[in-house]
């Protein structure tokens, strides 16, 4: 029997929609070892249920109804459940697959489905950026996000990254706000391939990371090393919602 659970937006129109989706799947509710996630809401709901998730990420297949602002990774609107539920009953059922960054700070491993941020909010962040442990450049900015493919149209974006095809194995470094002179030139944004690790070393005390909607303050940090995890999150698809759709809707229009 199918185990399923539920990660909803707490509004009135998304609990609706899972009373709804309860009385239409088979399957018994288990909320510690599902097989499908329902999530119901925006973007943030998603990573919200990645998170809650991670340590059964490669097990879970996400199925995602949007009632939220964004959504780059919800597939379906509440329009297509029809649709949704006759596809999982029949077993037809196509997933797509999207990368995880893992995170390594001071040897303590964390994965993220969106970005990592560092920065400083009580003066400029000074780095040494190394890559495959050869050293690359120093860096003075506001902070440094480091984001996945499908992490490239959320705050990377606003930065003024590239956005990347979502099936792309590779991850970005973009800077936020550098502070570049003569005598310190600075290079972004940087697009690696899955086969390389980024080393960000701070120079200077006190940092906020911020990994998807997880926030930390630490006051030392040696390094945080940074590559495209083998893990993946996967997510039921929806063959109307193409990526280059979602890109007109989302900034483009019509």
């Amino acid at each position: 029997m199918m185990k399923y659970s539920f990660v909803h937006r707490d509004d009135s129109y998304s609990r609706q929609i899972k009373d709804n989706l309860i009385k239409r799947i088979d399957g018994m509710i288990d909320d510690t070892n599902p097989d499908i996630v329902f999530t119901i809401g925006g973007d943030g709901t998603v990573l919200d249920a990645v998170s809650k998730y991670m340590d059964n990420i490669e097990h879970i297949l996400f199925v995602t109804i949007h009632t939220g602002n964004l959504g780059f990774y919800t597939e379906f609107l509440p329009s297509d459940i029809d649709l949704m539920c006759h596809l999982i009953k029949n077993g037809d059922t196509e997933y797509q697959s999207y990368p995880l960054l893992e995170i390594s700070i001071d040897g303590h491993k964390r994965y993220g489905l969106n970005e990592v941020t560092l920065s400083n909010t009580r003066h400029l962040l000074e780095t040494s950026i190394y890559i495959n442990d050869e050293f690359l450049m120093k860096t003075r900015s506001n902070g440094i996000c480091v984001s996945t493919p499908t992490g490239s149209t959320a705050y990377n974006k606003s930065l003024g990254g590239a956005v990347m095809d979502h099936q792309v194995e590779a991850y970005q470094l973009t800077l936020i706000a550098p502070f570049e002179t003569i005598k310190s030139r600075m290079l972004d944004p940087i697009v690696l391939s899955k086969r390389n690790k980024l080393t960000i070393k701070p120079l200077t005390g006190h940092y906020d990371i911020s990994c998807d909607r997880c926030y930390i303050e630490e006051n030392s940090i040696n390094e945080i090393d940074i590559t495209l995890s083998d893990k993946k999150v996967k997510f039921m698809k929806n063959a109307i919602h193409t990526f280059t759709s979602k890109l007109k809707d989302k900034f483009i229009g019509q």
